[in-house]
């Protein structure tokens, strides 16, 4: 009975010559009559005139046929009509004994060794082992395992993806030949005639063992159940005879060592097989090869039927390989004369090898010029590629570089009438239609000489500044078994410096900062957790590393990988894609969110770190003392894993990052102080009150809170029905705040000479005003139950002994700010009070450009500073920074001490109060400027860091850019007016703080 697969397809012209007939390719049907398959073409493999051919197969995956000769070398051909693909030498003098094919690439066999390379001839891996003496035959088990047999009693395992090997002794004297049959099992074949079936998941025990030869075994196959074998048998003489048939082992029929009659049977052929193979198409169909290439084709469950056969040519030498396509279309044969014959059945030309077969990579074709007559009057001589140039730089006919600029079109400007008319509400501005043109109409605006000189002579400016060699980026590396002679031009301090070969390292620059403040450092090389990914010990590894390392250049791999797995950073888009640098990222913006990410990320792996101390502390106090020393056991922090800790007090995705310290609290400003005096019961509250929030500090905070936290009172005030909400919180970077762009009302008095001052005022001015935070939004009131406009007033509580500065510069308005130096005042876009309505807001109005009517008498913040130092502007930062807190929460940055500061607008210094309360100095720090991270606008983008190396040593400034580390000035350090430099992220100390004796070795 013949049973024929339903996935062989062929070209099938010669059955259907009706051209009327229907456009599908029917199944292949076997033809009965003799000689069914025919010779395609025959080829003289490389080196074939010196070896033979030692393996054969086709290629699972796609249309290739592999070879491989006696001299260790392997070709492909591609295609019936055997186009040679690739050519490569595996061995220098082994033979190829086996080969198969994986998704990948090819496993080619030699004696001793394993070779893998890919389709294209790169080699991956060469594997050898002692245990490889005589190797034989591959099998693949999986994707991931192979099994290798050889004259050895034992059998190879080997994991393809850890490339190791399992040795399965065997009690066999060899395993010459392993075929599977599709199941489980795997037959293998000793050259002593002895066969052995064994199952995949257990090959160490063989499940039945027989003899199926006298004298050995030459070949083997197997189909489903269906075994066959070819062999020797011993003559009277002792000499080994070659027999004229093969046997069909049927394996369900096997017990044991009995081999009954109806397991067995022999199949006549007309030449002693030397080889045998199944056609995978068909059940029951196998080829049979004689060593003189005598080829039949058997019915193996029918013996009595006619057998086609055909002779392949071998030039009179031995038929030594064989192999057969997976569609059964296409049979392969090798010889000692290193030649390869293909056959494919009579009428198909175009035998496939596979049924899904994939596209195989062909190289490049080589450009070539194109073809013109003398007579061609329509060829494009501009088709012809230029060659180079024997002299010069440029060509003469070359344009000039301002001939190939795109130039966009201008902008039509705003008409004046409708920004006076203008209503806006929120970041929208609505203004009804001047009808001075017609719709869709747009005027051209024409650029005449003077625009032209004027942009010209402004590109030249900026062109004239170009930025210095060692703020670029640089493509250096560090190499350990040679000479570094580029390293050591660049870095002369004998500081260690950090490598940017790895994905992420855009954060080198920050990891120096922390690197030299002696408290940051201290305490991370004083923690250690058992957590797989903690960043606080990867940092406190690198620290040690840089400290240890003599001043040659690091890596921070383990800190960077460690990174890359947390959750909350690849939320931030703190993670950037391992191609490549993408120009389309944002340096300023992205290194102000690692700075906040990263203090976040170490404050709470410390103090959970700290929680985990004090419960094991508690726990301890409380058991017994035999429990005791059980517990210390069970709960020692560094022999486990700390469970993930979640993110539920923490929010720093914004600038306002902020954790909640006391959100119980919900009385406002009025209650702590009074006009009129304080009583007994007012100062009995606000000592529980620090009572309690030093209680919660205590429990609350670490080693980085301690250093960089900021304590804020934040006051929340409904404008429609003056409901008061406060809470307190901390935040562990200040980000500036800027100025508005729209101007206030002129007529207003002061409040337009404050906003001016606001908007001229320096660094300094910025730094106040963002301690002490005071805008107006819409938000969500619960007493109105709707959105209203909402005063936000915060003041400041506490005084960090590090102030970290997020300088913010997104934005273009920002950018602005310190590209342009000293801002000019801008012009105002719209009149307050054109209606003579009043607002419905008075003075509490926060929207600009209202066209209602506003009080004269508006309250304004009067500016801390009456005189402005030469350190103030917006291009220059102040080295250092006296910060007073006053008792109702004003900060004063940079006041004297003899003069008494205004009365600043708290909610507890009104206008209309007639007694006031004398303001004291709670708490004054001096800051001194530490470290700036600032970004170089070149191309590619920048990150470098300047920081105060030394103590005592007021003008020891470095600049480390990765593997560069220069000495800096104090004015390059301080001055931003250059047009490609601009801040990031600042860091001022105080005195006290950096007294840790902990310096970084150099």
């Amino acid at each position: 009975m013949e049973y024929h697969y339903p996935d062989l397809c062929v070209p099938a012209e010669h059955l259907l010559p009706d051209p009327y007939a229907a456009e599908f390719s029917p199944q292949y049907l076997l033809p009965t009559q003799p000689a069914e398959y025919e010779v395609r073409s025959s080829v003289l493999v490389d080196g074939g005139d010196r070896f033979g051919v030692s393996a054969v197969v086709f290629d699972k995956f796609e249309e290739l046929i592999w070879m491989g000769n006696q001299g260790g070398h392997v070709t492909s051909y591609y295609g019936p009509s055997m186009q040679k693909y690739t050519s490569f030498q595996i061995h220098e003098s082994e033979e190829v004994r086996d080969i198969i094919t994986v998704e990948q690439g090819i496993f080619a066999l030699t004696k001793t060794t394993l070779r893998n390379q890919i389709r294209r001839g790169i080699p991956k891996h060469t594997f050898r082992s002692n245990n490889m003496t005589d190797m034989q035959c591959l099998f693949q088990v999986n994707s991931t395992k192979l099994l290798m047999g050889g004259h050895q009693n034992k059998l190879i395992d080997i994991d393809l993806n850890k490339m190791s090997e399992s040795v399965i002794p065997i009690q066999e004297e060899s395993c010459a030949v392993l075929r599977s049959g599709g199941g489980s099992s795997v037959a293998c074949g000793s050259a002593n005639g002895m066969v052995a079936l064994r199952d995949l998941r257990t090959p160490g025990t063989a499940e039945h063992t027989f003899r199926a030869h006298n004298a050995c075994l030459s070949d083997l196959d197997m189909q489903g159940d269906l075994l066959i074998t070819c062999g020797f048998t011993q003559s009277v003489g002792g000499v080994a005879v070659a027999e004229s048939y093969i046997i069909v082992w049927d394996v369900r029929c096997l017990r044991g060592t009995n081999i009954n009659t109806e397991s067995a049977w022999s199949v006549q052929t007309a030449s002693p097989p030397l080889l045998l193979h199944f056609l995978p198409a068909f059940s029951g169909r196998a080829v049979a090869l004689s060593g003189d290439g005598h080829v039949a084709l058997l019915h193996v469950n029918a013996p009595e039927e006619s057998q086609s056969v055909f002779q392949v040519d071998t030039h009179s030498s031995l038929c030594s390989v064989m192999d057969v396509a997976s569609t059964s279309q296409a049979l392969v044969f090798g010889d000692q004369t290193g030649h390869l014959h293909l056959f494919s059945p009579q009428h198909n030309q175009e035998p496939v090898f596979n049924n899904f077969s994939r596209a195989t990579e062909f190289a490049d074709q080589v450009p070539s010029l194109p073809y013109a007559g003398f007579s061609d009057t329509t060829f494009q001589f501009s088709s012809v590629p230029l060659p180079s140039l024997a002299s010069g730089n440029k060509w003469f006919n070359a344009l000039p570089a301002e001939f190939f600029k795109k130039v966009y079109r201008k902008p039509k400007p705003i008409d004046p009438e409708v920004l006076k008319t203008m209503k806006m509400q929120g970041p929208i501005g609505y203004a009804p239609n001047p009808k001075t043109l017609k719709r869709n109409q747009v005027p051209y605006i024409e650029d005449n000489l003077e625009d032209l000189n004027t942009a010209k002579l402004n590109e030249n400016k900026m062109t004239n500044q170009p930025v210095p060699k060692h703020y670029q980026k640089m493509d250096l590396r560090h190499n350990k078994h040679g000479a570094n002679d580029d390293l050591e031009i660049c870095n002369k301090t004998g500081f260690p410096s950090l490598e940017a070969t790895i994905p992420n390292s855009y954060c080198n620059s920050m990891l120096q900062v922390l690197y030299y403040m002696p408290p940051v450092k201290a305490a991370l090389l004083a923690h250690s957790c058992g957590k797989e990914f903690c960043l606080s010990c990867q940092l406190g590894f690198l620290f040690r590393m840089l400290d240890t390392s003599g001043g040659v250049p690091c890596q921070a791999t383990n800190f960077l990988r460690a990174f890359r797995t947390i959750p909350e950073a690849a939320a931030l888009g703190l993670i950037l894609p391992d191609r490549g640098s993408d120009l389309r990222v944002d340096l300023v913006a992205l290194i102000q969110s690692w700075n906040r990410f990263i203090l976040h990320q170490i404050h709470y792996e410390l103090l959970e770190v700290r929680k985990k101390e004090k419960a094991l502390l508690v726990q301890n106090a409380n058991s017994p003392p035999k429990a005791r020393l059980a517990n210390v056991t069970k709960m020692r922090p560094q022999n486990g894993q700390y469970e993930e800790y979640h993110y539920t007090e923490l929010e720093f995705l914004g600038p306002s990052a902020e954790f909640e310290q006391n959100p119980e609290r919900e009385e406002g400003w009025q209650t702590i102080e009074r006009n009129d005096g304080v009583s007994d019961g007012q100062v009995q509250n606000n000592e529980n009150h620090e009572l309690s929030n030093n209680k919660q500090s205590e429990r609350d905070e670490s080693e980085i809170s301690q250093l960089f936290a900021i304590g804020r009172h934040q006051l929340n005030r409904c404008l429609k029905c003056n409901k008061e909400e406060e809470r307190e919180s901390v935040v562990l970077a200040c980000a500036l705040q800027y100025p508005s762009v729209v101007a206030r009302d002129a007529s207003s008095g002061a409040g337009a000479a404050a906003a001016a001052g606001e908007a001229r005022g320096g660094f300094v001015e910025l730094v106040r005003a963002s301690l002490a935070a005071r805008r107006s939004t819409p938000a969500w009131c619960e007493q109105c139950a709707r959105f209203t406009p909402t005063t936000l007033r915060g003041r400041i509580v506490r005084l960090p002994p590090i102030l970290a500065i997020n300088c913010g510069g997104v934005t273009a308005h920002e950018k602005a700010y310190w590209s342009k130096g000293t801002q000019k005042d801008l012009p105002e876009v719209s009149k307050r009070g054109g209606s003579g309505k009043p607002c419905r807001y008075g003075f509490h109005c926060a929207r600009p450009g209202c066209r209602f009517k506003h009080h004269t008498d508006r309250p304004s913040p009067t500016p801390a500073t009456s005189s402005k130092s030469p350190h103030e502007s917006h291009c220059v930062l102040p080295l250092q920074l006296l910060i007073r807190l006053q008792s109702d929460g004003d900060v004063i940055i940079n006041d004297r001490v003899d003069q008494s500061p205004p009365e600043p607008h708290t909610p507890n210094h009104r206008p209309d109060k007639h007694k006031k309360k004398q303001v004291t100095t709670q708490s004054e720090e001096e800051y001194t400027l530490f470290a700036a991270v600032i970004c170089v606008e070149d191309n590619p983008k920048n990150l470098v860091a300047y920081i105060h190396t030394g103590r005592d040593v007021e003008s020891q400034w470095h600049m480390f850019n990765d593997l560069s580390i220069v000495p800096v000035s104090v004015d390059e350090v301080l001055q931003f007016s250059a047009w490609w430099k601009s801040p990031c992220v600042l860091f001022y100390t105080t005195a006290s703080v950096m007294q840790v004796s902990n310096e970084p070795s150099s």
